[in-house]
């Protein structure tokens, strides 16, 4: 009796651990996104799902690529933060800076993106060089490459939130009279909100894309490359600058 109950527990095992090892070779790989809210790109909407022009075009991507991923929308230092501790997770997106560039493997560009300065449509602010933007209040977002580059630059009057809305609240109440915007979500922003502003001075236009811990399986990075290029020319133009 003993000798068949080993037998049936043997191959019960033996059964479970080919199933196993089945279900491991056929699973898809998967990669954990993390994103911020940073309207039109990536953001929750009323239906409390992560939505988003690059949101949508990752996922296809993803889907293509036969990739499984999981989109996790947090804070902007908290996200990243995770992602750079932590193989097969990426950031949703990252401006691809020379400083940053050997610190991620990138999957980009999604889309063409920067920053510069914006004041109220009918406000009497001239900005020809970074330094004329020193005498004005500016609000801008702490930690965003654009505010340290500015804070480098010398700028004596940065206004710092933790969330870019606030910025379009403080310069459409007269609290600051300029906004340190992105070139698509500053314009975006305050369309929404039914805000009238111009863009006083373009700082600079920069790739955004997908940025990966380095240890990332490149598998995965090179499927999701792969997927992009031949979106090669979808992507959304910079606004014009006023």
């Amino acid at each position: 009796m003993r000798t068949k109950f080993c037998a049936i527990l043997t191959a019960i095992l033996g059964l479970c651990w080919s199933t196993a090892a089945f279900s491991s070779d056929e699973e898809q790989p998967e990669i954990v996104i993390y994103t911020e809210d940073y309207k039109p790109f990536y953001f929750l909407n009323s239906e409390n799902r992560i939505d988003g022009t690059i949101t949508n075009l990752v996922r296809e991507l993803a889907s293509e690529a036969g990739i499984a991923i999981d989109i996790r929308l947090r804070p902007f230092k908290r996200g990243l933060l995770a992602v750079q501790n932590m193989p097969d997770h990426c950031f949703m997106a990252l401006w691809r800076t020379a400083t940053r560039e050997p610190n991620f493997s990138w999957v980009g560009p999604l889309q063409i993106d920067g920053f510069a300065f914006f004041a109220l449509e009918d406000a009497d602010v001239s900005v020809s060089r970074m330094s004329d933007s020193f005498q004005y209040l500016t609000g801008a977002v702490g930690g965003w490459t654009s505010t340290v580059e500015v804070q480098e630059a010398g700028h004596p009057n940065l206004v710092l939130v933790d969330d870019d809305a606030l910025n379009l609240n403080m310069l459409k109440t007269g609290n600051t009279q300029l906004w340190l915007g992105g070139l698509l979500s500053a314009p975006y922003l305050a369309e929404q909100q039914r805000v009238r502003i111009k863009n006083v001075y373009t700082i600079q236009e920069v790739d955004l894309a997908l940025a990966c811990h380095p240890k990332t399986d490149p598998k995965l990075t090179s499927r999701l490359q792969a997927a992009l290029d031949k979106h090669v020319g979808q992507t959304i133009k910079p606004a014009p600058s006023n």
